[in-house]
């Protein structure tokens, strides 16, 4: 009987578990800021990071306190106490992890080195270490581009503004999304030859100096891209004496949007009159041709929407 109850009662302590001492309270320090990104952007200076998303503890960064974001002259030979002390506050702030984007006023920097670095401080009170150390030599500030200005053109939309500037980029906007980076041309015009008819495009160009001075976007008016050209000339037309005919033969046209060729054809000194409508081969038989008469033919090219091209230069062969 005794033996049994004692097992009983181990049961019964093995069924509670086991109850050890308590857990150490967090600390909830933020993880350093490692992608801490400088640049001037106009008049201004912008800087960009991201906050971690784990304490040093590898827990979730469920808030923040603060963010002390700070930019300062660094002091020789570089002591950091010494920078954080004679570092000017840059206002910025965020309530939990994630990316953050702040500017400050370029003018009282402009002809001197900074040093500019971040730290967070989280939910109870603890802070982060400083980043890493990103230094900006501030430049007067570029101007941005001016009277940007589109145009439908055969290949694409054309793009120019005016600026003194010798590195740009440009931006395009398709519709309501967002801009994408099309081109990083050394001259201010740019042709955009990725275009759809019927889409409408709105474009921005900013100049650029060296990797960290950017100048704020000018930025054109909406344009729809049309089509409103007629196809290229025929070219390398040839005309040559057959079998009882006269054989016309040029250079095939590639445009996706060409339809078809048309033909004309003089007789002796008289005038052009259309012979074939919207043939779709680089090459024409007339046999309607007499013996020993001289005749002249020019042709042209009609797109998908209807517009026919210019004529090329006319040719002249004798019928035999």
């Amino acid at each position: 009987m005794r033996l049994c109850s004692l097992l009983v009662a181990a049961l019964a302590l093995t069924a509670c578990g086991y109850i050890g001492p308590p857990l150490a309270r967090t600390l909830d320090i933020p993880q350093t800021v490692g992608d801490l990104v400088v640049a001037e952007y106009g008049s201004n200076i912008l800087v960009e990071f991201t906050v971690p998303p784990l304490t040093t503890e590898g827990l979730p960064l469920k808030s923040l306190r603060s963010l002390d974001l700070r930019i300062g002259v660094p002091p020789t030979p570089w002591n950091e106490n010494a920078w954080a002390a004679s570092a000017k506050p840059i206002d910025c702030s965020a309530t939990g992890p994630g990316p953050v984007s702040c500017q400050t006023p370029a003018a009282a920097w402009v002809g001197k080195e900074t040093v500019i670095r971040v730290r967070a401080t989280g939910p109870k009170g603890k802070t982060s270490e400083w980043s890493s150390i990103k230094v900006l030599q501030v430049e007067p500030p570029l101007a941005a581009p001016a009277d940007l200005k589109v145009a439908n053109a055969r290949t694409g939309v054309y793009i120019t503004w005016n600026s003194p500037a010798k590195k740009f980029r440009v931006f395009r906007k398709i519709g309501d999304a967002q801009p994408e980076l099309i081109g990083q041309p050394t001259d201010p015009n740019w042709m955009d030859t990725d275009v759809d008819f019927g889409a409408e495009y709105r474009y921005f160009a900013q100049a650029v100096a060296g990797e960290y001075q950017q100048s704020e976007t000018g930025a054109s008016e909406p344009i729809t891209r049309a089509d409103i050209f007629a196809p290229s000339v025929p070219t390398a037309l040839i005309a040559e004496p057959g079998a009882n005919a006269i054989e016309l033969s040029w250079d095939r046209n590639t445009d996706p949007r060409f339809q078809g060729y048309n033909v004309y054809r003089a007789v002796e000194g008289g005038p052009f009159e259309k012979v074939a409508s919207l043939i779709t081969a680089p090459a024409f038989s007339d046999p309607h041709v007499e013996s020993g008469k001289k005749y002249r033919y020019m042709v042209s090219g009609v797109g998908t929407n209807g517009l026919e091209s210019e004529k090329c230069a006319p040719v002249e062969a004798t019928a035999p």
